[in-house]
């Protein structure tokens, strides 16, 4: 199984997996996704890490240059 950190870089290179995380609506997509993908994070952990990589002090939305940071621009939902 794939760590969450494992996991973001693959989503990073991949532009299919950052269609499908962007069509994500909910948690349980999430959860149903990252199970998919072999992931060993629930939607909760996986959502933290996000925030907490990307998206420093902003609640629930990314800063420009931390979205810019991450390959093809912003790809999360939240």
């Amino acid at each position: 199984m794939k760590t969450v950190e494992e996991f973001i870089k693959e989503i990073e290179s991949s532009d299919e997996l950052k269609n499908e995380l962007k069509a994500i609506k909910d948690d349980s997509a999430l959860a149903e996704f990252l199970k998919k993908q072999d992931c060993d994070a629930a939607a909760a952990e996986f959502k933290s890490f996000v925030k907490s990589k990307f998206g420093g002090d902003t609640e629930g939305e990314l800063a420009d240059e931390d979205a810019e940071a991450v390959a093809g621009g912003k790809w999360w939902f939240w």
